[in-house]
């Protein structure tokens, strides 16, 4: 097997991996808010991980990932589970405003409660709609753009982002692979204000591998404060199960 074609595979079990971690996951062990870097070092090093050859800079790294990540306030219970299969969906349906997001309403809409969570079957299937039966065309369209970012540069959302979920995969893979995979093969879901939607762990990871790294971020054109709520909506209308 050649160089290229074992690291074509890696790069695809890699994917299966978030994809899987991505819906309904269970919770890690160590909240990296609540740890101390020697706490980190030991949880590695339990693994036959070399800190200091493989990570020279960790210390640092990782009370900037523990800084950045205390900036988080969002519960995991309260996050949207967007999966990888979902995203292209998502984006359609955003650019071509099927979600009734703005002003003028469709009937079916509440307006004091536009973005009602917890939607399921008839309900969910016309929430997923709406925004194309309030009498306008393009009022709830929204652009979405690929970009690059430094990943320190991304600010997260969520409260609990666990140190032990972020590297083990990196353990399993390895560096090279995992900055490979996390600067190239995937992607965070952002919004205009450069929060994070999906992909703290792979967040916290780069920072530990790389605070510069260049992501790529699929950019969605809505303000945290609006964008949280229609993707928690819109993950519980298409049937995706929440972490708890």
């Amino acid at each position: 097997m050649n160089k290229k074609y074992r690291t074509m595979k890696l790069m695809d079990l890699l994917n299966e991996v978030f994809i899987i971690e991505a819906g309904g996951q269970t919770a890690g062990k160590l909240e990296i808010t609540k740890i101390d870097v020697q706490t980190a070092r030991d949880y590695l090093e339990s693994l036959n991980f070399d800190v200091d050859e493989n990570l020279p800079n960790f210390d640092k790294s990782f009370k900037l990932a523990q800084k950045r990540a205390s900036l988080g306030s969002t519960k995991r219970k309260d996050m949207p589970v967007i999966m990888d299969t979902d995203v292209a969906k998502f984006q359609e349906r955003l650019r071509k405003g099927y979600i009734d997001i703005r002003k003028p309403f469709s009937d079916d809409t509440d307006p004091s409660d536009p973005f009602p969570e917890g939607l399921s079957s008839e309900e969910a299937e016309q929430f997923l709609r709406r925004g194309l039966k309030d009498g306008e065309i393009s009022d709830d369209k929204v652009d979405v753009k690929s970009r690059k970012e430094k990943v320190s540069n991304l600010i997260p959302i969520q409260k609990q982002i666990y140190f032990d979920t972020a590297m083990n995969t990196m353990v399993q893979f390895g560096v090279d692979a995992s900055i490979s995979f996390i600067s190239n093969k995937t992607f965070f879901i952002t919004s205009a204000d450069n929060y994070i939607i999906d992909g703290h762990h792979r967040y916290l990871q780069a920072l530990i591998l790389d605070p510069n790294m260049q992501v790529n971020c699929l950019s969605i054109d809505l303000p945290i404060t609006e964008l949280l709520p229609l993707s928690l909506a819109y993950g519980d209308a298409i049937g995706n199960k929440r972490n708890k």
